[in-house]
């Protein structure tokens, strides 16, 4: 029988947190308390030199552990949650399995959920689409009759829904912890209009959980809550060690994280995979949500860390760890990230002419602050180790002094915005180097390409016609291995394409009349995404 009003209660309450309603109340109120105190002192300093971005996050990483442990480090994100009070009235919770495995992500039949703070309702609504059992209007005839619109523990998603790897499973919910701890915190920051949806990540590829997370991605009503503790049981000193390599790994997109470094890497690992990849299910890692209509980027950073063995002291980004108070003690380790969403466009390009402009410094010996050198920036901004093809050019005066770069990508974006920046100021064969007194009047300008691809024409006459200009990068090579590009940029100053054939010929060392029938001439086109501080 299928209970339509099933409240999932209380598991661990007097276990990992106090079942006493107000003792629990005063110890949320005092971890958010120190956590609001961090976060003063984070916004003050900066996230290693870089100040955090405004508004409510959009996810957070947080530890799941007793909150006598880990409670400190998770408030730490919690206080900057507070942000989205009054705007934020849905979590989507993920957490990992502890007691019962499951294959894939798993919901529950509940329709609410019971804390010593009362009772959660969850958005069983969003649940059903997720899994292909309602259409984007909720109607009623929509709902299978064979369980009357409710959920029942056993179903699985339909092959064409928005997350094929959801499932309904009680039993791997019934005594989990990991989500349950999160919902104290969450009654308390963001009162009682608060809806949850509750999942348990098990065995799943990072693409599964991700679609999920897409599945249930939300506007600014939504925050996901993913819940991952670090490694378990290592000395204090080890420990240490290898959860920095994670977090590293983590902040850089590194995944997918394994298990044995962090209890919930399968939910962690779906965060990463819709960061590296984007909103759109079809989107690449390369793309980022770039031209596939998301036109969002996100913003990862690490807020702090800890173990068990701190006593709740958390070590703040950037900050040491406190001493050690026996390097031999088996500890659990603990972290809480912030992911912030955010325009793409405008902060791609002023990170990008940040970046150039910081290798250019650091290339000519200009004294700069350790947060504004190219090694921080690209630390900063994940996106920037994906794979990325550029060109950086500088004027002076309206004058060309440097123009180097890659039409196809080999490296990350990052390396080659900032090696290209030092290129073009040192390295172009038709200038002398840039000395340090021509820094201030440089201007600069980056322009990220995508993939070159074949124009399909055999002749000068047909390459011309097909030719758009204003829009088209394009790279001409002959058999004997000449090759050069013009940015799409140079259709200023040679808007006929003839004329910018010819003069890209002639870059080429070939005969800048030179005419062809037979496709001599190998010809391909790309797109650019320019960014310049002078328009």
């Amino acid at each position: 029988m299928v209970r339509a009003d099933f409240v999932r209660p209380a598991a661990v309450a007097g276990a990992f947190y106090p079942d006493d309603r107000v003792v629990l109340k005063k110890m949320i109120n005092r971890q958010l308390d120190y956590g609001r105190e961090l976060l003063a002192k984070l916004e003050d300093d900066g996230n290693g030199g870089d100040a955090l971005p405004q508004g409510a996050p959009k996810a957070v990483i947080v530890p799941h552990a007793g909150y006598v442990y880990s409670g400190t480090t998770a408030a730490l994100a919690y206080a900057l949650l507070e942000r989205g009070r009054g705007t934020i009235r849905r979590a989507v919770i993920v957490g990992p399995t502890h007691r019962v495995p499951v294959r894939g992500v798993a919901c529950s039949s509940a329709v609410a959920f019971e804390t010593p703070l009362g009772t959660v309702p969850i958005d069983v609504a969003s649940e059903r689409r997720a899994l292909g059992l309602l259409s984007g209007d909720d109607s009623e005839a929509d709902k299978p009759d064979d369980v009357g619109g409710t959920l029942r523990s056993g179903m699985c998603a339909l092959p064409d829904a928005p997350a094929p790897a959801l499932i309904v499973d009680d039993p791997t919910h019934a005594q989990e912890h990991a989500v349950e701890v999160q919902i104290p915190f969450l009654q308390t920051v963001f009162g009682s209009d608060l809806e949850i949806v509750p999942l348990n990540a098990g065995g799943a590829t990072p693409r599964e959980v991700g679609d999920v997370l897409r599945a249930l991605w939300g506007g600014p009503e939504t925050v996901i809550v993913i819940s991952s503790d670090l490694s378990h049981y290592h000395p204090q000193e080890y420990a240490r060690e290898l959860d920095d390599e994670t977090i590293d790994a983590i902040a850089h997109l590194h995944g997918p994280i394994h298990p044995r470094r962090a209890c919930g890497a399968y939910p962690v690992n779906g965060l990463l995979d819709v960061l590296a990849r984007g909103l759109h299910h079809d989107s690449s890692p390369a793309s980022q949500g770039r031209g596939t209509g998301d036109d969002v980027d996100f913003d990862l950073r690490l807020l702090g860390r800890s173990t068990s063995g701190d006593d709740g002291v958390v070590a703040l980004a950037g900050e040491q760890r406190p001493a050690m108070r026996d390097p031999d003690e088996a500890v659990v380790g603990y972290s809480s990230f912030a992911v912030w969403q955010q325009d793409a466009s405008a902060d791609r390009g002023t990170v990008l002419l940040k970046l150039a402009r910081a290798a250019i410094r650091e290339y000519l010996g200009l004294d700069d602050d350790p947060a504004d050198r190219p090694d921080a920036i690209i630390a900063r901004h994940p996106w920037l180790d994906e794979p990325g093809a550029s060109f950086v050019t500088l004027t002076e005066h309206g004058d060309l002094r440097g123009c180097i770069g890659t039409l196809e990508a080999y490296r990350s974006l990052g390396r080659d915005v900032a090696d290209h920046a030092v290129d073009a100021a040192s390295r172009d064969p038709r200038f002398m180097p840039v000395a340090p007194r021509e820094y201030p009047l440089l201007d600069v300008e980056v322009s990220v390409l995508s993939r070159p691809e074949p124009i399909g024409v055999r002749s000068r006459t047909e390459l011309e016609h097909a030719l758009k200009s204003g829009e088209d990068g394009l790279i001409l090579t002959d058999g004997r291995g000449r090759r050069a590009t013009f940015l799409p940029q140079v259709w200023e100053q040679l808007p006929d394409p003839h004329d910018f054939v010819s003069h890209l010929l002639a870059k080429a060392g070939i005969t800048p009349s030179l005419d062809w029938d037979h496709g001599e001439i190998e010809c391909e086109r790309y797109g650019v995404t320019a960014y310049a501080e002078r328009e």
